[in-house]
């Protein structure tokens, strides 16, 4: 009796157990939870609202299998600010649309890399000549929020008040800032003669105002003696401002624009956009995010769809280093400048030495050629009515065109791996400087400004968004990697060399230069980590501009070991090096014309 007493009660026990538990499950405040089998989590979810803050709410969720890989989520977009930093939010946008630009570029798997949004503009005014920028944001699983930043510049001539004389004299623009940074400058107001006339100095973030977010007003009535004394008037002797612009204000390694405006008593403004890089590096992106920036147009009619692709690095890196590989091409070509007939003019040739063709025929000198991507056109630099302008022609030298008008020297171009941007260099404030403009020479933006250094000689990734430069005062010349909107510079390797003329392979696995010793340079090659570094020639002479071939079986380059200059070609490993010119004239400046 007293054993089956035991067992009732621990039956008891037990039956109240499943009581409680079944009460704690269905009468719970978090609601009521159906276990299909699967394991029940409760997670904490963020999500974006149309102001570009977050806020939080508790979900229950099932558990799902585990990812092996990242993969893009979601597209949102932000008009002239960051997502964290005041940017407006238009909305998220399509993603999975057909996109033949990631098909072409990295195969059939990629045909659904497009997205689309919609956007009524009709509520903002835009007024002609002022420049917006639109941050698209794509959420990669296990990687977090990632920005591709598009400026636009709207149609029209910008109204600025012709009375208002407004100047920023630091920093300078383009500078990097480190620490907390003055702004100062001084603004008058013409019509105004017994005063500065000037009432206020509104600054805004990475938008026009109205639209980018507000930093502050500026303190007024700095003396500025030289004001007074340039401009003859005592009375715009306290003409100056200041402002302190937080040193956490910026996201590290990032381009931004602070908008200037010097406004007058009666409503009279004038701009000024001070551009300015920040201090550091932004993390390392896994994602590609291309912005069409042919909307300028459609933002004025109210009516705007903002497009591009986003695709994963990994996924397509994998496919083009071996398509590196496995390609077969049909024609194998090298173009280069020759001056054998009395001026630079451009040829073409087999990689023997074989068919020589003349590309140009222009009375001044045409020189500097560069393949775009698929082998069917030929940038180069030619000095048309006297000023070095970038052209463009097919590689049998028919339909040449002129792609920049300016009245600085423009040379050494290269074409993005997309075919939307040309870099370039550009001699103005007595150094080089680096320039970007859209393939068909519109939109052309200025990158660098350093003082006193070159920054030439660019050279695109062939698949990142970024390119490789050269960059230093004359002797002590390096190698640095740069996003394309001139953000995010890192040297490439720390060794002490003069590094000119860099290139890089199709595969992004090396990097070749020509590398000054003493009086001679040799032509260097190294993993694109800067890391690896082998010296391939070593003859007294001056051996440079090294090029791989796309299927990275040779380098081109020449040198003037025979006394003229001459090009080369060797294997990648700097074997077997072969004359392929040798006619009077100095032969120089090579690249592989590859078609399959």
């Amino acid at each position: 009796m007293r054993t089956t007493a035991i067992i009732i009660t621990i039956l008891f026990v037990l039956a109240l157990s499943l009581l409680l538990v079944f009460a704690f499950n269905f009468l719970s405040p978090s609601g009521r939870t159906i276990n299909d089998g699967k394991e029940i989590i409760t997670t904490t979810r963020t999500t974006s609202g149309t102001d570009g803050n977050t806020a939080t709410s508790g979900q229950t969720t099932a558990a799902g299998p585990e990812k092996e890989d990242m993969s893009i989520e979601k597209i949102e977009v932000y008009l002239d600010g960051t997502k964290e930093a005041g940017g407006i939010f238009l909305g998220e946008a399509e993603y999975g649309l057909a996109s033949p630009e990631t098909e072409s570029m990295y195969g059939g798997e990629f045909s659904k890399s497009g997205f689309e949004l919609s956007w009524d503009s009709t509520g903002y005014v835009f007024e002609p000549g002022t420049t917006h920028s639109f941050y698209v944001y794509a959420y990669i699983t296990g990687s977090g929020w990632e920005y591709a930043r598009e400026t636009i510049t709207v149609p029209g001539e910008r109204l600025q008040s012709s009375n208002i004389k407004f100047f920023i004299d630091t920093p300078a623009n383009g500078s990097i800032v480190e620490q907390e940074t003055n702004i100062g400058g001084w603004a008058v107001n013409a019509s105004v003669p017994d005063s500065p006339g000037i009432s206020a100095i509104e600054l805004y973030l990475n938008g026009p105002k109205g639209f980018g977010k507000k930093v502050g007003n500026a303190s007024l009535g700095a003396a500025r003696e030289d004001v007074a004394a340039s401009t003859g008037n005592p009375a715009y002797l306290n003409s100056g401002f200041n402002f302190l612009l937080p040193a956490n204000i910026f996201e590290p390694g990032t381009d931004n624009s602070l908008y200037c405006y010097a406004v007058s008593a009666n409503g009279e403004s004038y701009e000024n956009i001070l551009e300015l890089k920040s201090a550091g590096s932004r993390k390392d992106q896994t994602a590609v995010i291309s912005v069409d920036n042919n909307i300028t147009s459609e933002i004025v009619q109210g009516f705007v769809k903002i497009r591009g692709w986003a695709v994963l690095k990994k996924s397509f890196q994998e496919n083009i280093v071996a398509g590196t590989e496995e390609k077969q091409y049909s024609i194998k070509k090298i173009v280069f400048t020759s001056a054998r007939t009395g001026n630079e003019d451009i040829f073409s040739m087999n990689i023997d030495g074989s068919e020589l063709t003349q590309l140009t025929d222009n009375p001044s000198n045409d020189m500097y050629p560069q393949i775009n991507p698929d082998g069917t056109k030929i940038l180069y630099t030619s000095d048309i009515n006297g000023t070095w302008q970038i052209m463009s022609m097919n590689t049998d030298g028919s339909e040449k065109k002129q792609l920049t008008n300016g009245r600085y020297r423009s040379g050494f171009p290269t074409m993005t791996f997309e075919g939307k941007y040309i870099f370039y260099e550009v001699y103005i404030d007595n150094n080089w400087e680096l320039f970007r403009m859209n393939s068909d020479g519109t939109n052309q933006i200025r990158l660098t400004f350093s003082p006193g250094i070159d920054d030439w000689h660019p050279f695109a990734h062939p698949f990142e968004f970024k390119i490789i430069y050269e960059s230093g005062s004359i002797g002590n010349e390096d190698i640095y990697f740069m996003n394309y909107n001139g953000s995010d510079i890192s040297r490439v390797s720390d060794f002490q060399i003069r590094k000119r003329v860099p290139g890089i392979s199709k595969d992004g696995k090396y990097i070749v230069f020509a590398g000054y010793e003493q009086n001679f340079s040799s032509i260097f090659i190294m993993n694109s980590d800067g890391s690896g570094l082998k010296k391939l020639t070593d003859n007294p002479a001056y051996n440079v501009q090294p090029c791989i071939s796309p299927d990275n079986q040779f380098i081109a380059f020449y040198s003037d070991i025979t006394g003229n200059d001459e090009i080369y070609i060797m294997n990648l490993d700097g074997s077997d090096i072969r004359k392929l010119t040798d006619i009077p004239g100095d032969d120089w400046g090579p690249v592989f014309l590859y078609q399959e």
